[in-house]
């Protein structure tokens, strides 16, 4: 193994090691049903011809399906679940003809907009309620824990690998190449750490996005990774959003190696055979640039392409703003890491010439360039923000918002930094013979690693919202609210539909660790609204499937902030409490 090779393996394994750290844990499922026909616990009183479910954003039926059982057991469905034509949100199942009267338990599951699968079950009946089947079968492989981790581990590594890789390409040929570094050894030095570091993200980004096509496979399928390696399982994966965008991802990195081997190497290095080689820099030819900053711009847009940002409308003007937030942040953050890992060592110990006057031009323009970014992002982050939000109160009600705030309590800090080197370090350094240059370049170096620091933490944060629920879905802004609670040590999944003043259904499903549903006899649900004195409002609720509840009623009938306990009976003696609160749209 060569020892370039081996450096940028080290450097990939460091970006590795930081996602570790950092990384989230998997999200909960953000796709929620919005009606189903027939309707839930509805009596029908034919036999349908089939099953439909819509939910408020496209959701895939890869890995998924709609299983109808009758009071036997067996299933009534016939054929392959499908999309309604047209309709990306509604998810469609044909019956058997001429149902008998009875109950019908339908389970399902899909993968919604951001990747995870979500699986749930209701009832309905024909004719006349009837007896349930004592014991149904899995309706689907659960999801594992560990593989939902990874998961999350490869979805961020890739985002922060694409940031470096981005920002590198950036600041190499619109920063240091631009700069009259004036020598060949500083030149030679930054080119062998650039290369280093650009190679480094390349590989993270090609491991993570392998890894995360098959894992994709596990978390939507609930297969282990042994499973998920299969070529049924990976042709799943492949007719997705999500494989799409990954498969596109890996022809674009493809090509951007292909570009770094027939133009971007020789680019980047000196002609050190002819005399004064610092200053004989090979020219990027115009073409190579365009093409080189498409794929880079390609290879930014995929995270908003395989994530909510892909199905948010209006698509195109989402999909711009994400993959401009992304770019922005790549030229600022990607910048500051190629500053302090690639321009400041290059020029330490080069000749009998203060390094401030070598980096001065460089100072200069990268910090021009991130004055830019930081408004892009500030323009961008804002209407993304808001877009996901909805509203000032989800800022406070939702997980999203809550991160969303610590983001930009670490963005401030930084910003601030970025001022005080642009408005007072920056006009020292260009005049770097006047004394005291030296040490306002020192004063740089420790400013610029701070600012590396809290743009670390900046990522990992925005690695958090992308996981997370938006928080107008969590808040239930204008529509359905869901959330999730732990019940003891199991977790409750809870949707109030359609969150608005008068007849509402609340939907309670309880799952253990493993995916498993949670075995309780019964299910109360009590309604409290504390600063109108009303409540507790109780309220039983109707066993749809195993650990799956409903209650229904009109007990939501005044707007604003509702306090939700649920008392899950496990047995005769024992019962397990979680309390929610819900902010009612009028």
């Amino acid at each position: 193994m060569s020892k370039t090779f081996k450096s940028a393996l080290h450097a990939a394994l460091a970006i590795a090691c930081f996602g570790i750290l950092a990384f989230p844990q998997a999200a909960s499922a953000h796709a929620i049903v919005e009606e189903t026909q027939p309707g839930i616990d509805e009596i029908v009183p034919e036999s349908p011809e089939r099953v439909l479910i819509r939910f408020n954003e496209p959701v895939e039926v890869a890995f998924g399906a709609i299983r109808v059982f009758d009071t036997n057991g067996d299933r009534v469905d016939v054929g392959s679940a499908d999309h309604v034509e047209g309709r990306a949100d509604e998810v469609q199942v044909a019956l058997k003809p001429n149902l008998p009267k009875g109950t019908y338990t339908v389970a399902w599951r899909v993968v919604s907009a951001d990747g995870h699968a979500i699986t749930e079950a209701f009832v309905f009946h024909v004719k006349e309620r009837g007896a349930r089947a004592p014991q149904l079968p899995p309706f689907f492989d659960s999801g594992r824990p560990f593989e939902s981790a990874l998961f999350g581990l490869a979805r961020w590594l890739n985002f922060s690998a694409l940031i470096v890789l981005a920002g590198g390409g950036i600041f190499a040929f619109n920063v240091w190449r631009k700069s009259p570094i004036g020598s060949d050894e500083a030149e030679q030095r930054f080119a062998a750490r650039w290369t280093t570091i650009a190679r480094g993200a390349w590989i993270a980004a090609a491991i993570a996005t392998v890894a995360g096509f098959v894992l994709q496979g596990s978390v939507a399928g609930g297969y282990s990774l042994g499973g998920a390696l299969s070529p049924t399982v990976l042709g799943e994966v492949a007719s997705t959003r999500y494989g799409k965008v990954a498969i596109a991802k890996i022809v674009l990195l493809g090509l951007l190696a292909l570009w770094w081997f027939l133009i971007g190497d020789r680019t980047m290095r000196s002609d050190t055979a002819s005399v004064g080689a610092a200053g004989t820099r090979r020219r990027l030819p115009l073409w190579a640039a365009v093409s080189g900053g498409a794929i880079l711009i390609a290879l930014i847009s995929t995270p908003g392409l395989a994530g909510h940002a892909g199905t948010t409308s209006p698509i195109a003007v989402n999909i711009a703003t994400d993959t401009a937030h992304v770019g922005a942040a790549a030229a600022w953050i990607g910048g500051l890491v190629l500053l302090v890992f690639a321009a400041f060592p290059a020029v330490r110990t080069v000749g009998d010439e203060e390094p401030a006057a070598r980096l001065g031009s460089v100072v200069t323009r990268f910090s021009d360039l991130a004055v830019i970014s930081i408004v892009v992002l500030v323009v961008s982050g804002v209407y993304r923000g808001w877009v996901e939000v909805g509203a000032l109160r989800a800022l406070t009600a939702a997980t999203y918002g809550w991160v969303l705030l610590a983001k930009v309590a670490v963005f401030i800090p930084a910003l601030v930094l970025g001022v005080i080197n642009n408005r007072t370090l920056k006009p020292r350094i260009e005049a770097a013979v006047a004394p005291g240059a030296t040490g306002a370049l020192e004063k740089l170096r420790r400013l610029v690693g701070a600012e590396v620091a809290l743009g670390a933490v900046v990522l990992v944060l925005t690695a958090v919202l992308v996981s997370l629920a938006p928080a107008r879905t969590e808040a239930g802004v204008s529509g359905p609210f869901t959330t999730q609670v732990a019940l003891n040590e199991d977790k409750l999944d809870i949707i109030v539909t359609p969150n608005k003043v008068g007849e509402n259904e609340v939907h309670l499903t309880a799952t253990t660790a493993t995916g498993s549903p949670t075995v309780i006899k019964q299910m109360t649900v009590l309604f409290r609204k504390p600063d109108q004195g009303i409540g507790p409002i109780v309220a039983d609720g109707k066993k749809l499937a195993a650990g799956h509840y409903v209650v229904q009623g009109n007990q939501l009938s005044v707007p604003g902030r509702w306090e939700i306990e649920v008392v899950a009976r496990i047995n005769r003696f024992d019962e397990e409490r979680a309390t929610f609160v819900v902010e009612v749209n009028g």
